[in-house]
């Protein structure tokens, strides 16, 4: 395995700098393990990391050291999935809305299907939800609907816990900053995750901006389009430790950024290039608990780990 130091230059010369030490790509004995904008979930107690690969239709499971240890997937377990999620039991949770509306299966840690789950108590201003990704956090699985701007948060049982519709903020946002340019223009949220806090975290391309929702119902959101440091491209995937940094990756620019908890940046890494600290159009992130950061990318080049080093 390689490690490369990056530093990541600080927006701020007060603040410390920040090390990025790139790790390894997701391997089994045979090398790399190739993959295609594939999805990732965190097993947090085990420091296991779960990728499903909508286009093999297969899940792959790595070990603490990037090391393949189990994948399934050959009998159609995933089929029609888009999203998968994993519980402190060692469940697995596999969005399969593309076959069937509002339904996710329950696997047990082998991937043998236990319980198909539909979502229970839909609210009216819901009943055309059709979530595209999931995550869990605290217990409970959070469901996006991401071409609806919608947000569901429901038991393991598929009970409704709460509801976003973040239609009308994101209509105001998107006319304050080009009423003319924007008007009539079709705005979804691409990268999704939950932090432990119960926080969620989204990106929208189209209007170059990154969200937190916090727990208490607040929006917040940062952002300004353009090629330079910090700035936003075509953003995707998006996660937050628990000191409240936030990753964000933009698959135009083929970098991940790093902003505090205030949105203030603090540097970049990546690059596109075939080195092996290098991205290629980076799309979904996952954090664990090790101060690792894993990143999906396209064109095979599959899931690079890296880690960050505060100074």
């Amino acid at each position: 395995m390689s490690f490369i130091c990056l530093l990541l230059a600080p927006a701020n010369p007060a603040e410390a700098a920040v090390q990025m030490n790139f790790q390894y790509v997701l391997s089994n004995f045979s090398g790399p393990v190739s993959s295609q904008w594939a999805k990732m979930a965190a097993d947090l107690d085990r420091g296991e990391i779960y990728a499903f690969d909508p286009h093999e239709k297969e899940v792959r499971i790595f070990n603490e050291h990037g090391m393949e240890i189990f994948s399934f997937g050959e009998d159609g377990q995933v089929n029609g999935a888009s999203d998968l999620a994993v519980a402190e039991d060692g469940s697995i949770y596999i969005l399969t809305s593309l076959i069937n509306a509002n339904t996710f299966t329950r696997l047990n840690y082998r991937g043998e299907p236990v319980a198909e789950i539909q979502v229970k108590n839909l609210p009216a201003d819901m009943q055309d939800f059709k979530p595209s990704r999931m995550e869990y956090a605290r217990g409970a699985l959070y469901l996006l609907d991401g071409a609806g701007l919608k947000i569901l948060m429901v038991d393991t049982d598929g009970l409704v816990q709460a509801e976003y519709n973040l239609q009308k903020q994101f209509e105001s946002l998107a006319a304050e900053q080009d009423p003319e340019k924007k008007k009539g223009q079709v705005i979804d949220i691409s990268g999704f995750s939950v932090d432990n806090a119960g926080n969620m975290y989204f990106t929208a391309p189209m209007l170059f901006s990154a969200f937190r929702l916090n727990t208490d119902g607040t929006l917040e959101y940062f952002g300004k389009a353009g090629s330079g440091p910090g700035k936003f491209g075509v953003v995707s995937g998006i996660a937050a430790d628990s000191d409240g940094n936030i990753f964000v990756a933009d698959r135009l620019r083929s970098v991940v950024m790093l902003f505090d908890k205030t949105f203030q940046f603090l540097g970049e890494f990546g690059y596109r290039g075939y080195a092996p600290d290098n991205l290629v159009v980076p799309d979904d992130i996952v954090l664990d608990n090790n101060g690792k950061v894993y990143v999906s990318q396209g064109a095979g080049r599959g899931i690079s780990c890296y880690r960050i080093i505060r100074e």
